[in-house]
């Protein structure tokens, strides 16, 4: 059953009580070796909850998000959160008495990153999981703290109601001292307008990207490219929408193809989302205009990957639902134009490379916006430490530090 104004209110009221009771006379360091034995309990499936992460199936298959899942809790280990603290200068900071998050349903582990993030800084939380299957995930993590710290999961509460509802909206905005939302720009800004004076941090679309380096090895490269194209069925801001190559048009087509052979033999191990009605009839629509457009294919008649090269070098946007573009560039010098269009709404790229990613090309990207830069198959495993929107994560929700 969906939450009611008054039992947003009534959780705020015991939020701040267990806030109280419970966090301030807790010390920073107890709440990170709280934080990190959940890690290492989940990590060695020594809790019943471990286990039941392994039996979810929707909106995505355990098998799929197990890298994420693993990369987060890996990020959390004592000395980890520790320097992430440290580095951040919140060590002994409070943070915001209860914040509010919002968590959007389009990548399963948004609710643990969150509330790790306000638990470091001794918030509560409340929290608006997306209704259906995708709350799993969020309550998993609940069963988790409870297991670890029967104290410290008083101080977190989950409820679920439909977003877009505006009076349970509203009084989520009203009744906390910072919220946090993940979604479309559309809710964003309409979260945001329910208390436009208070603190407010809006994670809302973004796009991703990668870049193949001439000395990469190439078949490595498109097996790696080919599982962050396929997790999440590039539903989250770290999805990659093109992937830039950088040679002329023929080392382009060689890639493409190697990507392609890559993703036919992932999305067999049954490693893609399933195809929708309603997605089938996008990528259709995307390979009409595309062949329309002169750009070159390789696809399946399954429509469960589609590779698309371009003939303009401008950053192409994906429908999602395993669409890649493949674009080729003479030089990562021309690489600030190409991204000029979308400049400001880039999240993450993957970089192929012989060996250290240039500090040139580093500077590229974060001129662009690019706010986290990985290898080909970590684009979907950030750490918790990530500086996602290339903000402060705990830093943003400790006004003694604003």
């Amino acid at each position: 059953m969906g939450a009611t104004v008054t039992d947003i209110q009534e959780a705020a009221i015991r939020l701040r009580a267990a806030r109280e009771a419970v966090l301030l006379p807790k010390s920073s360091l107890d709440v990170v070796e709280a934080l990190s034995l959940l890690a290492e309990r989940c990590l060695r499936g020594e809790s019943a909850a471990a286990a039941q992460l392994e039996t979810l199936t929707e909106p995505f298959p355990f098998s799929m998000v197990r890298p994420s899942l693993n990369a987060l809790l890996q990020s959390m280990s004592r000395d980890s959160l520790r320097h992430l603290q440290k580095n951040e200068g919140v060590t002994d900071s409070l943070g915001y008495v209860v914040v509010g998050h919002v968590i959007a349903g389009n990548t399963p582990l948004l609710a643990w990153t969150s509330v790790v993030r306000a638990l470091l800084v001794r918030s509560a939380s409340l929290v608006k999981l997306p209704t259906g299957s995708a709350a799993q995930w969020g309550r998993v993590f609940h069963t988790l703290l409870a297991e670890t710290d029967p104290s410290l999961v008083r101080c977190v509460e989950m409820w679920e109601w439909a977003g877009g509802t505006r009076d349970l909206d509203e009084t989520l905005a009203l009744q906390t001292d910072c919220l946090i939302a993940y979604g479309d720009d559309a809710t964003i800004e309409q979260l945001q307008g329910y208390r436009p004076q208070a603190p407010f941090l809006g994670y809302g679309h973004r796009l991703s990207m990668g870049i193949a380096l001439t000395a990469a090895d190439g078949i490595r490269a498109a097996a790696d490219f080919a599982r962050d194209v396929l997790t999440y069925d590039q539903s989250g801001c770290l999805s990659p929408h093109s992937i830039y190559v950088i040679g002329d048009v023929y080392d382009a087509d060689d890639f493409a193809e190697r990507l392609a052979v890559a993703l036919r033999r992932m999305s067999m191990e049954s490693f893609s989302a399933p195809v929708t009605v309603a997605a089938a009839a996008q990528v259709r629509r995307h390979r009409t205009l595309a062949r329309m457009m002169g750009d070159r294919l390789w696809e399946d008649t399954d429509l469960r990957y589609t590779v698309v090269r371009p003939r303009r070098r401008q950053f192409a946007a994906s429908p999602t639902h395993g669409v890649i573009n493949v674009q080729s560039l003479s030089s990562v010098d021309v690489l600030p134009e190409a991204l000029a269009e979308v400049t400001g709404a880039l999240q993450g790229c993957a970089v192929a490379a012989s060996g250290d990613i240039p500090l040139s090309l580093r500077r590229i990207l974060e001129d662009a916006g690019v706010s986290y830069v990985c290898r080909p198959g970590e684009l979907q495993t950030p750490p918790i430490e990530w500086r996602q929107n290339g903000m402060d994560v705990l830093k943003c929700l400790t006004p003694a530090v604003e």
